[in-house]
């Protein structure tokens, strides 16, 4: 076997194997819950995979929002009356009721700009392509 052609056959052994590990880390990625939080002066956080009846809440270091239940589909749509001057340090929290604090968690949070579209490079993460 040439030296030329042992080149080719490592390489495309581990771009392939490189190839799995991607569609299994994004496999894995799409199974955790996210957030897209959008709005000026309302703000709206809608919630996709959550585990049902968990409870989720907008929450910022001087702000919270009321509790929302997640149905059984997994989404939870949530409201903040008013935005405020840190609503870039927003996020969202969810806990299960039966657990209490101990079972509290951060959701992955995307931001819409504020012309209600998501920018081109989540398009891209959020695409079907990448589930």
């Amino acid at each position: 076997m040439s030296r030329s052609l042992r080149t080719r056959i490592t390489t495309a052994a581990v771009v392939g194997a490189l190839g799995t590990l991607l569609a299994a880390g994004v496999a894995t990625a799409n199974s955790e819950p996210k957030a897209v939080i959008q709005g000026h002066s309302d703000l709206t956080a809608r919630i996709t995979g959550e585990k049902a009846s968990n409870r989720c809440q907008i929450a910022g270091k001087d702000v919270s929002g009321p509790w929302g239940t997640v149905d059984s589909d997994g989404t939870v749509t949530l409201t903040l009356g008013t935005a405020h001057s840190n609503s870039r340090d927003l996020r969202v929290i969810c806990e299960d009721p039966a657990r209490g604090d101990v079972s509290m968690h951060t959701v992955r949070t995307d931001r819409v700009a504020r012309d209600g579209f998501l920018s081109p490079i989540r398009k891209i993460v959020n695409s079907r392509l990448f589930g």
